[in-house]
């Protein structure tokens, strides 16, 4: 993903992305990422492994959901 340091990982086997920017942890630079790289996300990458709310698409919402993970 453009800006991260590595490759997303899902952090607690759940199926999606946790850890945008692929540091190894949850963070609030997850959460700037996701937020700055929305767009990119939908186009690039398996909506479901983004989708932190559920709702079936990338929106702030997840961004929103990320946050309150940590």
């Amino acid at each position: 993903m453009p800006g991260g340091i590595g490759v997303p990982t899902d952090t607690d086997g759940d199926g999606r992305y946790e850890d945008v920017n692929g540091n190894g942890r949850e963070d609030f630079a997850d959460v700037v990422l996701y937020f700055n790289q929305m767009g990119w996300i939908a186009a690039n990458e398996p909506v479901a492994a983004f989708d932190l709310n559920g709702n079936g698409r990338i929106d702030f919402a997840d961004v929103v959901a990320l946050f309150n993970r940590l």
